[in-house]
Parts: C-alpha cells; sequence; structure tokens
C-alpha cells in the first residue's frame, strides 16, 4: 500500500517523537494497528482502522487481531510460509468486519519500539476493492533521511565538545562517551529501519514516483519502470503535461496542484484494457513547505474488465429470460431474478435465506435427489427435468440445471441454478402423445399405440414361452343406429362399448379402438381355450345391453375373432390379419357369436386381399364398363329413363358381380374413384340420347355417400353437365336414406344446389332405413324407388301389398314420383299399375344391357 510506505519513512523519527507519531498514526487515513505480538492483543488502532472495520478505536483495542482474522493459527502458519517462499514482504488474511463483511486483505508488519516496549506496527490494505492506496511514504522517508542527517550533525558537534573539554575530567568524558554510545546506538536502529522501509518500498505492487515542483522525476522504484507504467516513468518531459493529455478531469488536476492537496483519478493509457489508478499529493518539507510530489500508480486493467463483466452479468442476471437462483454452500438462496419471480410467483424478500424446498411438490423421489446430489458432487453439475409447484399452488414444470461453485480449497462455496418453464411444451407433448397413441373418442389406445404394445406383448411372450390371444370385434347394427339416431348417438355408443369393455376386462389387458366401431382385445393368460372362449362370452354379454342414448335404446351386437400365439402366427402382423379374417368369418356366421381362426378363413382373407389388389388395378387400367337398365313408365308405354350400373370386366376372370366389389371398394376408399367414372360416362351417353330421339330418356345415377360429402361434389356434377351437354332436368341422382339422416348443413346445402341446378333427387331402396315424412317434406326430393323387398311377394302377401301402397299414398301427397324395382312377373306388375305405380323397373321389362342394346329399346318405344 503506497501511502503506508510513505509514513513508515518517518519511523526514525520515533525514538524521539512519539508524541509526534501518535498523532500521525491517529490523523492518518491508512488502516494502522499496534499489536503486541505474543497474545495478539491490538494495543492501538488509528480512526481509519476504526472506519475500515466498523468498530469505535476503543472497541478494536479491547480485541485482539485473532477475532478480526478469520485464519485458524494453522492457516496463519501456512500464510507466513507461503509468503517466505514466494519472497513476498506481505501476508494475505481474510478480516472480518463490524458489519460481518468479509474482506480480503494484505498486512504489512514490522516490529517497533514505542513507549518502552516492542510492538509489531502493521498496516493493512484492502485488495478486494482496490479502493485503498498507499500511503505517503516518501513524504516521511525524506523527512526521516533529514532527521539522520541532524543526528549526525548533533553527534559531530559533541565530538567537538568532547576534544574542547577532555581536559575538564574524566568524568564528563565518561559521561559524554555513554551518550556517544547511546547515540550510535539510535543511528543504527534508524539505519536499519530505513533499509527495510526501503526495502518495502522497491518491493511495493504500486508504481511509485517521487517529482520535484515542476513534475521532473527524481525518484521511482522498479516497479514503475514496468511496461505498463512506462509511458510516464520514462517521460522525458514533466509528469504534470502528461498527466494533463491523459486525464478527462484537468482542470481538477491543475486545481490540486496549485491548492497542494490530493488528485485521485483513473485514466486510460490509450489502449480500453489498459487503466491505471492514480494518487498525487505533495510532499511538505520540516518548514512546512512543498517540497515536491509522490505518484502512485496501481494496475486497475483487471479490476476495469471486473466491474465491466459485473455490469454484464449483472445486466445478463436481471434480464435473463431464464430463471436464476444462486444459492450458498448450505442451500440457502441468495438472490433471484426477474424471470424467477414471473415462472414461480415468489418475490425476491419471499425466499432470501429460504432453501429451493419452498418450490417443491413433493412429486420428486428421495432416489430422484440422491442421484442430482452425486451429479453436483461428482460433476459439478446436474440437469434434467423436474416438476415443482408456484406460490399459487399450481404444479409447473423445469428445465433445470445446476452448476456447483467451489473455492481454492476444492469446497462447494455456491450453487447456481437456472430453469425455464416448459410445462406448455410439456402439455403440448403430452396433447401429442395423447393424440398419436389414444383414440380421441373413447379414450382407448389407438392402433398405433395397440400395435406397439402388441410387439411388445409378443417379445415377452416368445422370451418366457407364454400365451397370447388376440380377439377383434366388430359392433353389429352399429350402422342402423349411426343411419337411425344419427352420428352423436353412434359416438355416445362408442363411448359406452369403451367402457363396458374397461369394465369387463382385467387392467392388465390392452383394449384398442382401431377404427370406426372396430375394437381389438389382448389377453395374456396359459395356454387355455376355455378361459378365452369365457372372455368373448363376457364382451358379448356386456356389449349385447342395450344402451341409453338420449331419448333412445340402441342395440348391437359382437361379432369376434380370435387368434392366438403361437398357434396362429408368430409375428403381429400375421395374427392381426388372421383375427380379421376370424372376425368376418363370424360376421358370415349370422353375427352375434365369436369364431377362432382357421386355415380356410386365412384362404378367403387372402382373396379378398387378392381382390383389393385387383380392384385398385382395373380403376387405374379402366376395366369397368357400364350397362344400362330401362325404368319403364307403363302407363305411356314409354322408357322413362335409364340408371346406369358399373359393372367390371376382369381380364382374367370375366365379368366381376357388382355384390362382389362395391362394398370392398367403399372400404377401402375408392367407391369415389368409380362413381366419378359413371358419372362422366353416363352424362356423356344420356346427352346423345337427347339428340338421337324426340322423347329422350333421363339417366339415373348411384351417388355414395363418400361421393356425395367430398368438398367437391357440386363442382363435378356441373362439370359432368357441362362437358356432356346434358340438361340438368335429365340428370336423377339415386341416394340412401342414411345420407339424409345425417340433416346436417353441409347435407341440406348440397342438396338445395343441386335442386337450383335442376338436378332430380331420388331416394333409393326406400323403406328399408329409417323412413321419415320429416326428411322428406325437409329435403328437395323428387322420387322415391320402392325396394325391391317388398315387391318380390307383392302378388300375394297383404303386409307387402298394404306397405306399398302406403309408400304410393305418401309419395302422391307429396307431389313425388314412385318407382317401382325389382318387377319380375306380370302379376307384380299388374298389381302395381292398379295401385297407381306406373313406373316400373326390373326383369320384367328388360335386364341391365349395354349401350348398344339399350338404343335398340329406346329406337322401338322412345321414337
Amino acid at each position: 500500500m503506497p501511502v503506508v510506505f510513505a509514513f513508515l519513512l518517518f519511523f526514525p523519527l520515533f525514538l524521539f517523537a512519539n508524541t509526534e507519531f501518535e498523532q500521525i498514526f491517529d490523523d492518518h487515513t491508512a488502516v494502522m494497528l499496534l499489536i503486541e505480538p505474543k497474545s495478539g492483543k491490538i494495543i492501538k488502532a488509528n480512526q481509519a482502522a476504526a472506519d475500515f472495520y466498523g468498530y469505535s478505536s476503543q472497541a478494536l483495542q479491547s480485541k485482539t487481531i485473532q477475532e478480526i482474522n478469520l485464519f485458524t493459527a494453522e492457516q496463519v502458519a501456512e500464510e507466513r510460509e507461503n509468503a517466505h517462499r514466494q519472497k513476498r514482504n506481505y501476508f494475505i488474511f481474510r478480516h472480518q468486519t463490524a458489519a460481518g463483511d468479509i474482506k480480503t486483505v494484505e498486512v504489512y508488519s514490522i516490529p517497533i519500539e514505542f513507549h518502552g516496549a516492542t510492538l509489531l506496527y502493521s498496516v493493512i490494505k484492502d485488495i478486494s476493492t482496490q479502493r485503498q492506496y498507499q500511503s505517503e511514504i516518501w513524504q516521511y522517508q525524506k523527512n526521516l533521511e533529514q532527521m539522520v542527517d541532524s543526528q549526525v550533525a548533533i553527534i559531530k558537534t559533541k565530538n567537538n565538545k568532547i576534544h574542547v573539554i577532555y581536559i575538564a575530567g574524566l568524568v564528563v568524558l565518561i559521561v559524554l562517551a555513554l551518550f556517544l554510545t547511546y547515540l550510535l546506538r539510535i543511528t543504527r536502529k534508524a539505519q536499519k529501519y530505513s533499509t527495510k522501509l526501503s526495502q518495502i518500498v522497491e518491493q511495493s505492487p504500486s508504481a511509485i514516483i517521487t517529482t520535484d515542483l515542476q513534475g521532473y522525476i527524481d525518484y521511482q522504484n522498479k516497479h514503475s519502470e514496468s511496461a505498463l507504467f512506462r509511458k510516464l516513468s520514462s517521460s522525458k518531459q514533466s509528469l504534470f503535461d502528461e498527466l494533463r493529455n491523459l486525464t478527462q478531469r484537468s482542470d481538477e488536476f491543475d486545481n490540486a496542484i496549485s491548492t497542494n492537496t490530493p488528485w485521485v483519478d483513473r485514466i486510460n493509457l490509450g489502449h480500453e484494457h489498459h487503466w491505471l489508478h492514480v494518487h498525487l499529493y505533495p510532499l511538505i518539507n520540516n518548514q512546512q513547505k512543498k517540497d515536491g510530489y509522490v505518484l502512485i500508480l496501481n494496475d486497475i486493467s483487471k479490476q476495469k474488465q471486473d466491474e465491466k463483466q459485473l455490469r454484464l452479468t449483472s445486466t445478463v442476471f436481471r434480464t435473463a429470460n431464464e430463471a436464476v437462483m444462486i444459492c450458498d454452500k448450505n442451500s440457502k438462496i441468495q438472490a433471484v431474478n426477474e424471470a424467477f419471480t414471473e415462472i414461480t410467483g415468489y418475490s425476491s424478500d419471499e425466499v432470501l435465506n429460504k432453501t429451493p424446498d419452498i418450490l417443491s411438490s413433493n412429486l420428486q423421489t428421495e432416489p430422484f435427489y440422491a442421484n442430482m446430489q452425486h451429479q453436483l458432487d461428482e460433476n459439478n453439475q446436474w440437469q434434467g427435468e423436474i416438476c415443482n409447484r408456484r406460490k399459487n399452488g399450481e404444479l409447473y414444470y423445469e428445465w433445470l440445471s445446476i452448476t456447483a461453485l467451489r473455492d481454492n480449497n476444492g469446497e462447494i462455496d455456491a450453487f447456481v441454478a437456472l430453469f425455464s418453464d416448459i410445462t406448455k411444451r410439456k402439455k403440448a407433448e403430452n396433447k401429442i402423445y395423447q393424440q398419436a397413441n389414444f383414440d380421441s373418442l373413447t379414450g382407448l389406445a389407438n392402433r398405433n399405440l395397440f400395435s406397439d404394445r402388441f410387439e411388445q406383448a409378443l417379445n415377452k411372450a416368445q422370451r418366457e414361452n407364454s400365451f397370447l390371444a388376440l380377439l377383434f370385434i366388430d359392433l353389429d347394427g352399429f350402422k342402423h343406429v349411426n343411419d337411425t339416431l344419427g352420428h352423436s348417438q353412434g359416438d355416445t355408443l362408442l363411448q359406452q362399448t369403451a367402457t363396458r369393455l374397461s369394465e369387463t376386462l382385467r387392467k392388465s389387458d390392452t383394449i384398442s379402438r382401431l377404427g370406426g366401431d372396430e375394437f381389438a382385445v389382448l389377453i395374456a393368460s396359459d395356454n387355455n381355450q376355455f378361459k378365452v372362449d369365457r372372455v368373448a362370452h363376457k364382451i358379448q354379454a356386456a356389449i349385447a345391453t342395450p344402451y341409453q342414448l338420449n331419448n333412445a335404446q340402441g342395440f348391437v351386437s359382437a361379432s369376434i375373432g380370435i387368434t392366438t400365439y403361437p398357434n396362429d402366427g408368430q409375428d403381429v402382423e400375421t395374427l392381426m390379419r388372421k383375427a380379421d379374417s376370424a372376425m368376418y368369418k363370424a360376421k358370415a356366421k349370422g353375427k352375434n357369436n365369436f369364431q377362432f381362426f382357421t386355415a380356410e378363413m386365412d384362404e378367403k382373407a387372402q382373396k379378398r386381399r387378392t381382390l383389393e389388389s385387383e380392384l385398385r388395378t382395373a380403376i387405374d387400367n379402366q376395366q369397368f364398363f357400364i350397362d344400362y337398365q330401362p325404368i319403364f313408365d307403363a302407363k305411356h308405354n314409354v322408357i322413362y329413363a335409364c340408371e346406369a350400373l358399373v359393372r367390371w370386366h376382369h381380364p382374367t376372370k370375366g365379368l366381376v358381380s357388382p355384390d362382389h366389389f362395391i362394398e370392398l371398394a367403399e372400404e377401402i376408399g375408392v367407391i369415389a374413384n368409380i362413381g366419378d367414372f359413371v358419372l362422366e360416362n353416363a352424362c356423356i351417353t344420356a346427352a346423345k340420347w337427347q339428340d338421337e330421339y324426340e322423347n329422350a330418356p333421363g339417366i339415373s345415377v348411384n351417388i355414395s355417400t363418400v361421393q356425395f360429402q367430398r368438398d367437391d361434389f357440386i363442382a363435378t356434377i356441373k362439370n359432368a353437365i357441362e362437358v356432356s351437354g346434358l340438361p340438368s332436368n335429365k340428370l336423377i341422382l339415386e341416394i340412401t336414406e342414411s345420407l339424409l339422416i345425417e340433416n346436417d348443413k353441409k347435407t341440406i346445402a348440397q342438396l338445395t344446389m343441386l335442386a337450383n341446378l335442376g338436378v332430380k333427387i331420388a331416394i333409393d331402396d326406400f323403406g328399408t332405413g329409417y323412413s321419415s315424412l320429416s326428411y322428406l317434406k325437409k329435403f328437395p326430393v323428387h322420387k322415391l324407388k320402392i325396394d325391391r323387398s317388398f315387391i318380390k311377394d307383392i302378388e300375394h302377401n297383404a303386409e307387402s301389398q298394404a306397405l306399398t301402397k302406403a309408400i304410393i299414398a305418401m309419395s302422391k301427397s307429396l307431389k313425388l314420383e314412385v318407382i317401382a324395382e325389382g318387377v319380375e312377373l306380370n302379376a307384380q306388375m299388374h298389381w302395381l299399375t292398379a295401385s297407381d305405380c306406373s313406373l316400373i323397373q326390373g326383369y320384367w321389362f328388360a335386364k341391365p344391357v349395354d349401350a348398344l342394346t339399350i338404343k335398340e329399346l329406346l329406337t322401338e318405344h322412345n321414337s
């Protein structure tokens, strides 16, 4: 500490003027203590020490240095050895103030004689803040040298007097000899202390320079010759000029020079990383006149960088989006940032000196925290996902990263925790997982999750040589519930079915909704077919119980196909395919039963898969063509319209009946492709009829539900009419009753647009579904086609006759045209015409024929 060195230069005078020393000691701004070496008792402390430690001078003088120094005796001894080994002339200790602050200090100590006692004179430098500087060493050293010279002159004078009065007597000589001996001892001590103090100045970590009154250098210590200070210490001009160029406070500098007051500043040496702390003050001689200046320079480049880094760190700490929590080694929270408050709801005041347990949700286990502590002990870091609780009690998820900070001894000194709120991401992940793996309607595992669990169960069964049973469940009659009660009630029935399955089966069994009205169950048990039988019977009984829906009851049953591992297959795909075949076998046997897989079923399933592949090929290769069946007007003896019927000519199997492929086309989603083909070609053919026949018939085309519900359906109809040139009133679209049951806005809108185009709407197979006068009145329907099931025995079945007459009468009252399908006998035709139904379709008049043959019939009846 440079100020200390200057002060220590005055020590040779202490032996003469303890009073002056005490005044300087008390008034000096450097922290100074006089300590009894053996006991460590503080004998005297100046006011600067009282200010620094926060005690009064009296309180300090009642303490020992051990009460202030935090080092143990062993640590003090170790530091002495370090200083000796490093050739340092000072010690580094940790001192505690009255406020509890811990200061890192450099301590410079020498023994002195004070009031007849040998004491340890200590000067303390606070190196934790770099705020204290060297005392005015050079002023005291110069005065000390002047005092030594004065003493030497006195000795010479005394010696001269001794020669003069030598003859005065032996007694005087002895007295003088003793006095000279005394003076010699004083001189030697002064020289000893001067040497020590000079060494301290030379070894000082500060650059110390003295100048004359004009600022020219007359002394500088070794440290001032280092590269950092060389710009000043090697200057040929006045240091005052150099300082004026470097400082931004030149006015204050000039004022300090003119008023003989100290001047302190921080200057930059032309590079942003090189900074000096400058302390300039005048040297006053014994005549109280200014004799020169002392310049003390300290390198504060690192301090400036640290301050900048601290500002940046503080800014990042305050403004970071991530929450930051700093804890001491005992896990007591010492600081948090604003993001912490935003995430947790706790303010800084609410958590300081508390542990992070205040955030605990108690959802993490002891092993979890044990692993966390192990990672911190071994790697000084841990990161992971954790669930905590906000101040308002709400649970939240965070991604937490903890770093353990260690001191020079390797002991944990603090913990820094950073975390971000990932609750929204977790919820999104859970939602995505839920959507990807669970059926949104029933909450059961979907096909994806079921396949994964099936694969795991199969691997386990293979390892343990155990048994698995797979049950494919299809609801019989579900389509009827959907068609008659609506899709919302169908959804309710599916939800209740999922609940019944869950209540019927064990928690260890896996239940899945594969899609539509298909469910699957995976059962792990011993190889016992009878147990599987009992489970299948329980499922059937549960599903067959009536369903309580809104204002109605729903009735369905279950057709179940069963396969087992290892009997029926070794992999998931094979077992699921065979269970599907067994389920179709159960349906073929009258539904509401279960069937175990057999080889015969596999053969039929293989044929179905082959047919599916061939059907897709037929669409690509245009293997379809159209036959036409006339709708005959018996009253006027003309062909009223022709129904376009699709046919498939297989390259090897020949003609394939629509009964074999229409249902499959609906299942695999290609019915719309076939429907579009029929619509376009039928319209083109019918348009040609309009040019060839004066009384040309209309064309009737079947529209599937899938086709009708497409967003581009109306555009497709318009395009077919425009491309073909067919008058719109000559196009009849046949739809099923199930389409009208939906009663949704889209159905109403599309039927209305069709009616506005002039297209006619016919209800096909009327009487077999949920026939209702309400939808006949509500929707723009023009024609009803009585299902063939009413016509086949109408000539002798009174019930069929009564129902048919009712349909005819209802149609007439609603001004709808009626067409009878499946008329094959004269008796049927005569009964219908007698009942005022003259539009006849069936083998009685003509079978479906190709386009060439239909032209012959049109020529005969419509020319």
